[in-house]
């Protein structure tokens, strides 16, 4: 009865969700281009290399004749100098590009620029091998495991960033999104039991105390509104959005994959390890469920910190060999006080989420025996 009750509150939310995504409204007339930007149109369209014209010198833009698969020129044959940002890739017949198009509103004039290689192929492919060794290995887990990982993609679009783009606040759309994809997405994986119950209730606890202390450290650390050359860009291109807003959902939203990950290791190693003890106190299985939180804490504030350094590591580099800064001018350049700040934001989140999953989970394993 009870797992039927599960079920249903599954669908029921499954369907709201259906709903918000439907309604929606599209584009919010306050966001409005820049007045340099209003002047032209920018497209992405993609094609396969048909030719390259060969280089005169090593200065030369290389030139590539692009037959077009998508937008209103499929078929059609276009020149597209490879863009002078990413002169460093070497383009071969047969290669799949993306174009960047820009069209002048006044004139009606077009040009293109061969931006990258498309990507998305090359997605598709590792997301299928990455399918095939997940089910292999992990069987029921490992499809679930998939299906949460395309269940948040595509809330991430319909629900986060359509929001968004509607006008609304984007810390409501944050919060949203998450909450959504928590309670989806948990029961989905590891079903719908107290386990799960017992993790979701304690990560939205954490959710509430990691959006606190987000508007809290960024004052402290004084981040400002455009941290970075993204929060920037943003800002120029879209002068009237609230860079604030979404300064402080992405430190928020740095730290949900470690809470879920920890509220679930410490709620699984209770409900699994002392299912055939259900003669311990609140208090025993509280302490187990600490030993746990203690473990998995260092492991994953290293994960979150590694992840934040990987994503600056280009730009680090580039830093440390033109200046040779030193480790305080590093920790005083705005992107890496940001990174920093995302992983103390998640490290101090995780501490604190510790005490109150074990606390959760052992009342609710106390409460079984009875």
């Amino acid at each position: 009865m009870e797992k039927k009750k599960f079920v249903l509150t599954y669908v029921v939310v499954g369907i709201s969700v259906l709903i918000l995504m439907s309604v929606i409204p599209g584009q919010s007339q306050k966001f409005f281009l820049n007045e340099q930007g209003d002047k032209y149109i920018h497209e992405f369209i993609h094609g396969e290399v048909q030719r390259t014209m060969p280089l005169l010198d090593e200065d030369e833009v290389q030139v590539l004749g692009v037959k077009v698969n998508s937008g209103k020129e499929k078929g059609e044959m276009i020149s597209a100098p490879v863009s002078s940002m990413n002169n460093f890739n070497t383009y071969s017949i047969g290669d799949e590009v993306q174009i960047y198009k820009m069209t002048d509103t006044a004139t009606g004039s077009v040009s293109y620029e061969t931006a990258d290689y498309y990507h998305q192929d090359g997605i598709q492919w590792v997301f299928v091998i990455f399918a095939v060794i997940a089910i292999v290995i992990a069987r029921k887990k490992g499809l679930t495991a998939i299906l949460s990982i395309i269940i948040s993609l595509i809330l991430f679009y319909f629900v986060f960033l359509k929001m968004i783009m509607a006008g609304y606040s984007p810390l409501i759309a944050c919060f949203l999104f998450v909450f959504i994809v928590t309670a989806l997405t948990i029961p989905l994986i590891h079903g719908f039991n107290k386990k799960s119950l017992s993790a979701m209730l304690a990560i939205l606890i954490g959710y509430f105390f990691s959006i606190l202390i987000s508007f809290v450290f960024k004052n402290i650390v004084q981040l400002g509104n455009v941290p970075d050359e993204e929060f920037r860009m943003l800002g120029a291109v879209y002068p009237n959005i609230g860079l604030s807003d979404i300064l402080i959902a992405s430190l928020f939203m740095g730290a949900i994959g470690a809470l879920i990950d920890t509220a679930i290791s410490i709620s699984s190693a209770i409900f699994e390890a002392l299912k055939g003890h259900l003669n311990k106190t609140f208090g025993q299985v509280y302490k187990v469920g600490m030993e746990v939180g203690k473990d998995v804490l260092g492991s994953m504030i290293n994960t979150l910190l590694f992840a934040y350094l990987a994503s600056s590591l280009p730009f680090l580099i580039i830093v440390s060999l033109s200046k040779g800064s030193s480790l305080i001018e590093l920790v005083n350049m705005d992107f890496i006080a940001l990174e920093l700040t995302r992983t103390f934001i998640g490290a101090i989140s995780l501490v604190v989420l510790i005490p109150i999953t074990a606390s959760i989970s052992a009342y609710y394993f106390t409460k079984i025996k009875k």
